[in-house]
């Protein structure tokens, strides 16, 4: 029987493959560190060159991801962003100062959103101290946009596309490449960890997770955004945590001593919620994120959610 070994490290590590797949791909995880929230990109050698998913946030990560690939003696034919979060855009303009001009894959919605996006971080986090250095001020572009179900040829391999909507974020893609039965999950999908739902799309998340249990076998080794490489069968783990963020909120919204005259839970009410998601999920990771800034999140994604859904009766 073949089997799947998984090799992940912080930095550089090869995801090994059974012998009769690694002879054409090699797929490879640059981890950034808890400061730049411990963003994966992971870069596969194909017979053609290197194709890459997703690519950083901080300079200094771009750089070091850029090195490995030069490395390997193949140039980087590709891009693909799986969605428009800057910790997976925000290094697209090092990587071509180091490795020169390739394209860059991602779905009309991403593309539209990496100006404003690029825009918040750089107007939110004071620099350099939020992340150890400052951002890159440069704005990388898309240059080819990307549907759902579309196969995509880069460096000889194949990665079927999968556009899901919004979710995690404005939009969100996986990627399955066949050949190494792996799904490039990117940020809808990462395990025992506070899932992050703070723009409000939490049935869109919840969807996500449902569309990769009903389409992939649970034993499919699924490449995360964030953490360790994972099976699928943590999906339903992960839907109970958004689903207990969108109960704890509804229970606390219905009081109406907890609500504000603009409808959203008072500052001591979402409190309250935060600090019951976070005993119970005391031992979920926060990819390095402030834990009780992004529980904060997603409850008051999970309020503004609540309220759509009530203007639209």
């Amino acid at each position: 029987m073949k089997k799947n070994i998984i090799a992940a490290a912080l930095g550089f590590s090869l995801i090994a493959l059974p012998a009769a797949q690694a002879e054409d791909a090699k797929v490879h995880r640059y981890a950034a560190n808890h400061l730049a929230w411990s963003t994966n990109s992971y870069w596969i050698e194909g017979p053609d060159g290197v194709a890459l998913i997703d690519a950083q946030l901080v300079p200094s990560d771009a750089k070091l991801l850029a090195a490995q690939i030069k490395a390997s003696g193949k140039p980087l034919k590709g891009v693909i962003i799986t969605h428009p979060h800057l910790d997976h855009f925000g290094g697209l303009p090092t990587l071509k100062d180091e490795l020169g001009d390739f394209p860059v894959y991602a779905s009309q919605v991403t593309a539209d959103n990496f100006t404003s996006v690029h825009k918040q971080i750089l107007g939110f986090y004071p620099m350099p101290n939020a992340f150890g250095e400052a951002l890159d001020e440069r704005l990388g572009s898309v240059t080819d946009i990307i549907s759902d179900g579309q196969e995509l040829s880069i460096a000889g391999l194949t990665f079927k596309i999968h556009l899901l909507g919004a979710g995690e974020a404005a939009d969100n893609a996986v990627i399955y490449q066949k050949d190494l039965s792996v799904v490039f999950a990117g940020d809808t999908y990462y395990p025992h960890t506070h899932y992050y739902v703070g723009e409000g799309h939490l049935d869109g998340a919840i969807g996500h997770l449902t569309f990769l249990k009903n389409t992939y076998p649970a034993d499919t080794f699924v490449l995360p955004g964030h953490n360790d490489v994972s099976r699928l069968t943590s999906a339903d783990e992960q839907i109970a945590y958004i689903e207990t963020v969108q109960t704890l909120t509804e229970e606390a919204m219905a009081k109406p001593e907890n609500v504000g005259e603009n409808g959203y839970l008072t500052q001591m009410a979402r409190r309250r919620v935060v600090d019951s998601l976070l005993e119970k999920y005391r031992s979920y990771d926060d990819f390095g994120f402030n834990p009780r800034q992004l529980v904060a999140g997603n409850v008051f994604g999970a309020e503004k959610e609540i309220l759509t859904k009530k203007k639209g009766m």
